[in-house]
């Protein structure tokens, strides 16, 4: 898989789907034909919400921190401190009236990716 843009860097970041995000995932997969990549970002309305896109073109702002079941990982770059070290866990369940007009690929599917567990929060 090519990423265009971010560069891996040495950051360790262990993200970790749960079943109905990996499921999510592969449902998504299965009806995209392009690239996908999640972005964990720091965006003014969703937070750190993660985002599935398609052929996405990473920015400068954005650092490649690893893969999650062949779909590459980008991170905000100012999020890159609180996530090394850190297990990530997403999930994935109905996106509900707010995140039906998300950007990301699983919203069409009526579905929305979400952090389950925050860095440094534990269970």
């Amino acid at each position: 898989m090519t990423l265009r843009g971010a560069r891996p860097i040495g950051v360790n970041v262990h993200l970790v789907l749960t079943d109905a995000a990996r499921e999510l995932l592969e449902r998504v997969r299965a009806e995209r034909t392009g690239e996908l990549s999640l972005v964990i970002g720091n965006g003014c309305c969703d937070s750190t919400a993660p985002f599935l896109f398609e052929s996405h073109l990473s920015g400068p702002g954005e650092a490649h921190v690893g893969e999650v079941d062949g779909v590459p990982i980008l991170l905000d770059a100012a999020l890159v401190e609180l996530f090394d070290g850190r297990e990530v866990v997403v999930d994935a369940g109905p996106a509900g009236p707010v995140g039906e007009d998300s950007f990301s690929c699983e919203s069409e599917l009526g579905m929305r990716f979400t952090l389950e567990r925050l860095p440094g929060v534990t269970a």
